[in-house]
């Protein structure tokens, strides 16, 4: 049998508020950490919360009380490992954990651990000191349940976490590795705050030679119409931009009523967007769009278009991803009467 405590009885008082109840992705922390052990584990005991599949245990004064008040309901003749985890750790993943379970049942125990990657001082006579001689724990921390209950029974005092009470009593512990991405939220600063925002647009041919798309001029024997150059690539990421950073679309910054932008070059509309962005408190991740026509051909040019957008966006040009399709001769687009662009971006709270 499998089982898994999820500690969720603390005040958050670093954080400023429940962080257990903050949302990522739809889901409450504290749900996306009982979700992976409910894939997992043959029971679920949170600590501290009522969550719907999971049997509840009362918090304790302390973390160390409150695992204890969830061990006293598994059963004492139960065999198998227990994992205790800390519910504010919600991006640890189902393989991860089953990878600790794993090498609990061969090694008895099994703690994640990460090395030390910042410099390190001690107080008081504030030396530098050598972090090749330290790591940190995470949870969960995966052991034999009969073990870790005797060494529950047995221990006095507190203890931070399982690995310390483990190793009180048994001298010992199986360190493997840990997960970088397996956070724990402790302050509100821990909690990443991302937003989508899509954009469109559209323009028609008229006369005129080369068509201007992502800051770069593409030969052909027609231009596209608008107020400004007409660069429907970067107007749909303005829009894609203002709408993930919570503010009005592009007609409302850069109406094409105003004289000022007659002809302007749409990079530097795109820029003063990453500017008002930034503002707002956002910045990019990666963007993604794709080029609707029949003609010109794009291909040729995506990546010159990829670079130049990458440095107004300020990321690598990795993260910024340009394909090209047509309608098939279908509707306007296909008949060659313009370009269409959709384009999506990912931004992150600064």
């Amino acid at each position: 049998m499998r089982y898994a405590i999820i500690v969720a009885a603390g005040g958050s008082s670093r954080f400023g508020k429940d962080k257990l109840d903050e949302l990522l992705l739809g889901k409450t922390v504290l749900q996306h950490s009982a979700d992976v052990f409910r894939a997992v584990a043959d029971e679920v005991i949170v600590v501290g919360r009522h969550i719907d599949g999971a049997v509840f245990a009362e918090g304790g004064a302390t973390r160390h009380l409150s695992v204890v008040n969830g061990l006293r309901l598994i059963d004492r003749g139960a065999c198998g490992t227990v994992a205790v985890h800390d519910g504010a750790r919600p991006f640890v993943t189902r393989e991860f954990a089953e990878r600790l379970f794993a090498e609990a049942e061969r090694y008895g125990s099994a703690v994640p651990t990460l090395p030390v990657t910042d410099t390190l001082y001690g107080k008081g006579d504030l030396l530098p000191a050598d972090r090749n001689n330290f790591f940190t724990v995470q949870t969960p921390q995966v052991f034999d349940i009969s073990k870790l209950l005797a060494a529950a029974e047995r221990a006095e005092g507190d203890y931070p976490d399982e690995s310390t009470l483990y190793t009180a009593v048994y001298g010992d512990v199986h360190f493997t590795e840990g997960l970088r991405s397996n956070v724990k939220l402790t302050f509100e600063s821990d909690l990443p705050d991302f937003r989508t925002g899509t954009g469109y647009d559209v323009h028609p041919f008229e006369e005129g030679s080369g068509v201007t798309l992502g800051g770069v001029t593409i030969p052909f024997d027609r231009k596209l119409k608008g107020h400004s150059d007409a660069d429907a690539l970067c107007h749909a990421l303005c829009d894609a931009i203002l709408s993930a950073s919570g503010n009005k679309d592009i007609g409302h910054f850069f109406p094409d009523t105003d004289p000022q932008y007659k002809g302007i070059d749409s990079t530097v509309l795109l820029a003063r967007c990453v500017h008002i962005a930034e503002q707002s408190g956002f910045e990019t991740v990666n963007a993604s769009a794709v080029v609707i026509c029949q003609a010109p051909k794009i291909a040729p040019h995506i990546d010159k278009m990829a670079a130049r957008l990458a440095d107004i966006l300020k990321v690598a040009s990795c993260c910024v991803n340009i394909s090209a399709t047509t309608t098939e001769r279908l509707g306007a687009l296909g008949n060659g009467d313009g370009v269409a662009v959709e384009a999506s971006v990912l931004m992150r709270r600064l």
